[in-house]
This record gives C-alpha cells, structure tokens and sequence, in this order.
C-alpha cells in the first residue's frame, strides 16, 4: 500500500522530502525530544485530529511515562506506532533505520471488530470466462454469463497505471455486447487521483464536478485553505455512461480508489455494492524527527460534492457481506448479488 501512496503525490512528498533532510544537521536521539517533536508535528500539521476526535493531548499523557521509561530505541518507536494507531489512517506510516510501520487500525470499527475482508480474488475469477489480463495496466477482464446473458467484469487492482489504447481495444467490445458492467475495484488500494478520476470519466458525458480538496494552511487544527473544486471529465475512449454498472467494494478500497467510489456515486448507471470503503481522503506528506526517522501523515483533506468529508469511507448503496466460509466454498456473494441486479 505505501508504494501506491509514495506514487501518488511522489512530487509533493518529494518536494518536503528534500528540505527536510536538508534542515536537519544533527541527529537528536533522546527519546523526551524526539516524542515531543513527534507530537508537535502531528498535532500541527495532520489535518485530521478534530474530525475524528481524537484526543491528542490525551495521548501525549498516555504515553510520555513509558517514553521517559523507555531504554532502547526498538520500545520507544513501538510507542510511536501506538501513537499512531489513534489516528486510524491509512496514510499514515514511519521508517526508521531497523524498522517500518504502516497504520492499519483503519481496517477496524469502532468497537475493535475487523471489517470482513468480502474478497478472493481466485473465487471472483472463477465466475469469469477466459479472464484477460494486462500487465501495464494491472487489469484483469471478462465475461460473465448467467441465465442466457452476457456481462463485462472488470477487476481494477490499483490506480497506479493508465490504461493503454490495447486495454481499450480489447475490453470495449466485451463491454458494448454486455447487458451491463460489474466493475471490482475490491482491495484496490489507490494510486494516481489523475488515472482515477480519468477513468471515473468514462462514467460521465460531461464535465462533472466530483468533490473539493484543501490544504492545512497553518498550525491550529481547523486552519484549512479554501475548497477548491475536482472535477472528472468525459472520456474520449469510452463512454459508459448508459451502461448499468455495478461498483463492487470492500474496506480495503482505498485512496485514490475512495475517491474513484465517491465520484461515481454521482454516475447515475452505477451502483456500488458490497462493504464501505476505506477512506483516505488526503495526501501523505513526509516529514523526519531529529532522531531521522521518517513519518508520513496526510496534509490534505478531499470532500465529496456536498461537501461532507470522505476520510472514513464511502457506504455501499447495498451493502453485502461475502463471508469467509461462503468464498472458502467458491461462492462471492457480492458477485451473486450484482448479477441479480444487472438481471432486473
């Protein structure tokens, strides 16, 4: 999941990257210095800690004892990670010199129960006839048949890729004889917010306004710039915009994907079905400790078109679960249940 993040916004992060390795001279390894500068950074710039109510101060008093108790650098970056567990982002992530960490309490609700994975990627295949797969573009694709008719499956494993002029070729015809579309992006965990909403486009005839983003624009918690609008524009190599689709999702749908979800709640031929998505609605930026370390968090936020947040997740319009013992036997329940749409 990180290289789709890095790969995202690899200029911006880049850009922050190198000045502050650039400012750092020194490296501070005291543990009491490095957790309050840790603690400051976040609390000034994640943009987050108000929508979710986290309690940040409430953290730093949490955790300062076992921070002055801790003897070696293993237990204080382990306090870290703890730390950082309370913001549930996927975006957010550290390195050090011996060990890497990666936020995954995103993938939990908020009674500590985790979310159903609703996806094996080797049972959907199996209701897919000759499966095509393109390397460049990370697709897989197909045909489905139930009941005498024909459907176009799409599996979009990431946002990382475009799609090339032969994914076109080879994938319109399928999708112009089909009664209708079941695009999976299940598990997708992001990529390029230009490739996303490229493709979000084939879903629309016009210009479509899909959301806002703004940037933290200073210290305090709510000190955000302006909205600024996002907008996904038709495709000139597709236009699907007639064609009923189902959107297949599932918690892991991250990033640039919740964005591709939220946008095409706006698609009036597409119905999303299956688990909530993710969220990840901003931008991973990197910033380093005086001890070197690198940690990530986002410095952005992205709204949908009303304006209401979409950090933890866009709902299914029908939400099913595909349960462990019903994919162990071979049967994908949200497959199942988009067919029967289609079939209305």
């Amino acid at each position: 999941m990180k290289k789709i993040f890095i790969t995202l916004f690899l200029a911006a992060v880049a850009l922050v990257s190198c000045e502050k390795y650039e400012t750092v001279k020194t490296v501070d390894t005291d543990f009491k210095r490095n957790f309050d500068a840790f603690w400051t950074m976040v609390d000034e710039q994640y943009c987050y800690l108000d929508y979710k109510n986290i309690n940040w101060k409430g953290v730093y008093n949490e955790l300062l004892p076992r921070v002055e108790a801790a003897q070696t650098e293993q237990e204080f970056f382990n306090i870290l990670c703890t730390a950082l567990d309370h913001l549930k982002d996927g975006h957010v992530w550290m390195e050090s010199h011996f060990k890497a960490y990666s936020c995954s309490t995103y993938l939990y609700d908020e009674n500590g129960n985790k979310y159903p994975s609703n996806f094996d990627k080797s049972v959907a295949r199996k209701y897919v006839e000759e499966v095509f797969h393109t390397i460049d573009s990370n697709l897989h694709f197909g045909e489905i048949k139930r009941n005498g008719r024909t459907f176009a499956y799409i599996y979009q494993a990431d946002f990382e890729y475009e799609w090339q002029p032969n994914d076109y070729k080879y994938i319109k015809p399928i999708v112009e004889k089909a009664d209708g579309i079941i695009f999976d992006i299940r598990n997708n965990p992001g990529g390029s917010g230009d490739i996303g909403l490229t493709l979000a486009g084939m879903f629309f005839k016009e210009k479509t306004h899909v959301g806002y983003h703004a940037l933290k624009g200073g210290p305090g918690h709510n000190d955000m710039t302006e909205l600024c609008p996002i907008y996904s524009k038709p495709s000139k190599a597709a236009d699907w915009s007639d064609k009923k689709t189902m959107l297949l999702t599932n918690r892991e749908v991250y990033s640039t994907a919740n964005l591709f979800s939220s946008a095409l709640k706006l698609a009036k031929n597409v119905t999303q079905i299956g688990g909530i998505t993710g969220g990840g609605g901003a931008m991973p930026m990197t910033h380093l400790l005086p001890n070197g370390w690198i940690v990530v968090f986002p410095a952005n936020m992205l709204f949908d078109v009303n304006k209401q947040h979409i950090e933890c997740g866009i709902a299914p319009d029908i939400e099913v679960t595909a349960t462990d013992e019903e994919l162990a036997a071979g049967r994908d329940a949200i497959i199942e249940r988009a067919l029967d749409e289609l079939m209305k």
